[in-house]
């Protein structure tokens, strides 16, 4: 394995692990210091101003500092990674200028969830009472642009995958089938 592909391995490694940590503890401990709110970040399908302002209210000072500081950091990193992550397969596995285009959307998705993440924290920094709806408006539609793009280049990779996959079993089986001379 040449040392690019290697590189590459630690960075699939170093993605899942940035996700993992976010999934599994720092989103679910902000959404525990917003009363059980769910926070911006785990919306895939958006929000209303109404349902910012409900979560909003909910999360106090120690619960903005965390999504601000902790979750915001394990945020910054991810969305270069997972665009790292998705795009060189596609490019690699699907054939021709769709794998371009594939990896431009998996960049699109690191690059809208980027703003997703200003726009949040604009609004964590605003008080409540003071929050526009186009404020809301913004930090949704880049929630949902990052959604769409993560879904298209994520489901565009396993099928990808799915497919080499299954030309290695047929190889695999033809090679074995073979007669011996």
């Amino acid at each position: 394995m040449s040392t690019g592909w290697k590189i590459y391995w630690v960075v699939v490694a170093t993605t899942v692990t940035n996700y993992l940590t976010m999934v599994l503890w720092s989103l679910p401990h902000v959404s525990e210091l917003a009363d059980g709110s769910m926070p911006f970040d785990m919306r895939p399908f958006g929000y209303s101003f109404d349902d910012a302002l409900v979560f909003l209210s909910a999360i106090d000072d120690q619960g903005r500092d965390f999504y601000l500081d902790t979750q915001q950091l394990l945020d910054s990193m991810y969305p270069a990674l997972f665009a790292i992550t998705v795009a060189i397969p596609l490019v690699r596995l699907v054939p021709r200028y769709w794998g371009w285009m594939l990896a431009v959307v998996a960049i699109a998705a690191g690059i809208f969830d980027y703003l997703e993440n200003r726009a949040v924290a604009v609004l964590l920094t605003t008080e409540p009472d003071l929050v526009t709806e186009t404020m809301v408006y913004t930090a949704n539609n880049w929630t949902l642009a990052k959604s769409i793009s993560t879904t298209i280049a994520s489901v565009a990779l396993l099928v990808a995958l799915l497919v080499k996959g299954i030309k290695w079993v047929k190889n695999r089986k033809a090679i074995m089938d073979k007669p011996n001379l």
